[in-house]
């Protein structure tokens, strides 16, 4: 009797590829919905709160460029177990916290593991899938898991908080690392090491510290009376950190290597990136503040209102997947973030109005989710095209650590800009600003990208530079 074919490994290793950036993006936004229970079984300050977001983006955007140093040096397939398993036990750790310390603590492991996860998965990603139409396809799929665990992040912490605790938001994720590494299999033993060097552990450190300095010195200044000597230490600290990481640049083992940074493509996929989550990323926020603080909105209601974003987006990922080959990706991602502006504005409008959701928030959802969608896939394919591939882990942190830096700061300035206790005009001004930011990216697209066209990766040891004979994607 004929049987049917077995699943291939690339599909399998695809499989645990999409599963972990699944992972990453719903831990940010799943805690959205919950944070009010959180707070009240915790006994969180209303400025303690908003840590519970921060330590995860933070450490998040800190420790990119050490995980991609990682899993050059030791390989991505040990780096991906051992963040599989950081981010289990960092999970069973804030299900199981008792008070506000502990849960940032855990926290802060979760986002240190997602750190050590996402070079891992890109790398597994460019080993295992040959540059061009099918990388591109393996990334469309990858973005699209990603895009969409944000938007659905919220919608699962809603149902969840309908059905069990807010603990529950913590254990999900226990199942996810076990579909993971079964699904990796023997893909992770497959991998090999690079050459051994100094990690760049001070470099991290410093990165993180001044992200944590700049973003405590905006929530400060949020507060209706500010503590200026609270502000002032934490700008110093800025600038000592960030001084310390301009002199560990010039090391022997750099935080981010100075022939990447040379590379056209990922300099502009950087700045999309930081653009990218400074205004879509806090939409999720905006969102979910906005339904709940001024429309009264259940945590549950909060969550299903996501869901036709979460499908935009699944749509906006398939599109840029389909004509990043055919399309010139400055054009693809000016197009990109020109309708999820777009969508914002419409946003901004019907929170004005105070109208309807299907009416007024819906149509804006729809809107930017499909800009949102179209973005992030493009931005990975631009931000990967030229890189060695010695060099792929590293480099793709790099838009990473952009993304989620960006996030933080941006998020930082929106909460200065609405205040403690927002209203219907602040959103209003909110929105509109992360429109003005999503609008800023396409002409920097078309200005940093429009002389580039197939621009030569800086060569290695491994690897010389070559062309795709058809000018598709590395």
């Amino acid at each position: 009797m004929p049987v049917s074919p077995a699943p291939t490994p690339g599909a399998r290793l695809l499989t645990a590829l999409a599963g972990a950036q699944l992972l990453v993006a719903l831990d940010f936004s799943i805690i959205y919905v919950a944070l009010p229970d959180i707070g009240t079984s915790l006994h969180f300050s209303a400025v303690a709160l908003q840590w519970i977001v921060s330590a995860y983006a933070i450490f998040f955007a800190g420790f990119l460029l050490l995980g991609g140093q990682l899993a050059d040096v030791f390989g991505s397939g040990r780096v991906f177990l051992t963040a599989q398993l950081l981010f289990a036990a960092s999970s069973a750790g804030a299900a199981l916290s008792s008070s506000a310390a502990e849960l940032i603590a855990a926290r802060v492991g979760q986002g240190v593991a997602a750190a050590l996860l996402v070079p891992a998965t890109l790398g597994l990603l460019s080993s295992a899938y040959p540059a061009g139409a099918e990388r591109d396809r393996a990334v469309a799929v990858w973005g699209t898991t990603g895009a969409v665990g944000l938007a659905l992040g919220v919608t699962a912490g809603g149902g969840i908080l309908a059905v069990a605790s807010w603990q529950w938001i913590f254990w999900i994720n226990l199942p996810i690392v076990a579909v993971c590494l079964l699904a990796a299999g023997n893909a992770l033993r497959a991998t090999t090491a690079g050459e051994r060097a100094p990690i760049a552990v001070a470099a991290t450190l410093s990165a993180c510290t001044a992200v944590v300095a700049v973003v405590l010195a905006f929530t400060e200044l949020s507060r209706a009376r500010p503590a200026l000597p609270v502000v002032a230490t934490a700008l110093a600290v800025t600038v000592l950190a960030g001084g310390l990481l301009a002199f560990s640049q010039k090391r022997r083992r750099p935080l981010a290597p100075r022939a990447l940074l040379g590379v056209r493509t990922l300099r502009t996929a950087c700045l999309v990136a930081a653009l990218y989550m400074a205004s879509f990323g806090a939409e999720f926020y905006l969102v979910t503040l906005y339904l709940q603080e001024v429309r009264d909105y259940s945590a549950l209601a909060a969550g299903m209102a996501f869901l036709p974003l979460a499908g935009t987006i699944t749509v906006g990922n398939t599109v840029a997947g389909r004509l990043a080959g055919r399309v010139p990706l400055r054009r693809l991602l000016s197009m990109a973030f020109l309708t999820g502006a777009a969508g914002l504005l419409v946003l901004a409008l019907a929170v004005g109005a105070e109208g309807g959701y299907v009416p007024g928030v819906l149509p804006g959802l729809l809107l930017s989710g499909l800009g949102q969608g179209m973005a992030f896939t493009a931005m990975f394919i631009t931000g990967t095209r030229d890189l060695p591939q010695a060099s792929n882990a590293t480099g793709s942190a790099l838009v990473t650590t952009a993304q989620y830096t960006g996030g933080s700061i941006g998020l930082a300035l929106l909460v200065l800009l609405h205040g403690e206790r927002p209203t219907a005009g602040d959103f209003v001004l909110a929105f509109c600003v992360t429109a003005v930011i999503a609008a800023a990216a396409a002409p920097s697209v078309l200005i940093l990208l429009s002389r580039t066209g197939r621009q030569p990766a800086p060569p290695t040891h491994r690897e010389q530079p070559s062309e795709h004979p058809t000018g598709g994607h590395r």
